[in-house]
């Protein structure tokens, strides 16, 4: 008598227990962290204040994060010099980068070995590859800099600009 397809008497040799043949189930966790955009916003544009039109080839001027002067050449005339002062919210705890780019010299100057504070941290290089930090909710970046005479500058305004990126890593 043929034996059907789904009778319960259809049984291939060997696989009577076939509870050996599966694979081990192991259940894998979904990790997700939501975060708050990133916000940035400038509250003080970076002061050198007056300065000399003399100022040489390779003359400098440093403003720190903490808005000290370093005026080797004494070419500072006056007005106010100070560091740029941003904003910067984000989810708490983050690690985050920290980056100034595009930097667009004025006419008679170059900016260089930009210095950024994060949150009252160490003053840290931030141009090249950035730097890592750990985000707060609500925190304050200063952004310092050197300006790089080239000797050909000229009275009147001569404002340059730099960006600062900041993302989650």
């Amino acid at each position: 008598m043929p034996i059907a397809q789904n009778s319960p008497d259809f049984i291939l040799p060997g696989l009577a227990d076939y509870d050996h043949l599966m694979a081990d189930l192991v259940t894998v966790k979904a990790a997700v962290t939501f975060a708050n955009p990133i916000g940035i916003g400038a509250v003080s544009a970076l002061e050198f204040g007056s300065l000399d039109q003399n100022l040489a080839d390779l003359e400098s001027v440093t403003v720190a994060p903490d808005n000290t002067v370093t005026d080797p050449a004494g070419r500072v005339e006056g007005g106010p010099q100070a560091a740029a002062s941003l904003t910067v919210a984000a989810t708490p705890g983050m690690p985050i980068t920290i980056l100034v780019d595009e930097v667009v010299p004025g006419a008679g100057y170059s900016l260089t070995n930009f210095r950024c504070n994060y949150n009252a941290a160490s003053d840290t290089a931030c141009d090249g590859p950035g730097y890592s930090e750990t985000s707060i909710a609500d925190g304050t970046l200063f952004v310092g800099v050197t300006l790089i005479g080239n000797g050909n500058a000229a009275a009147g305004a001569a404002d340059g600009s730099f960006d600062v990126t900041i993302s989650y890593q």
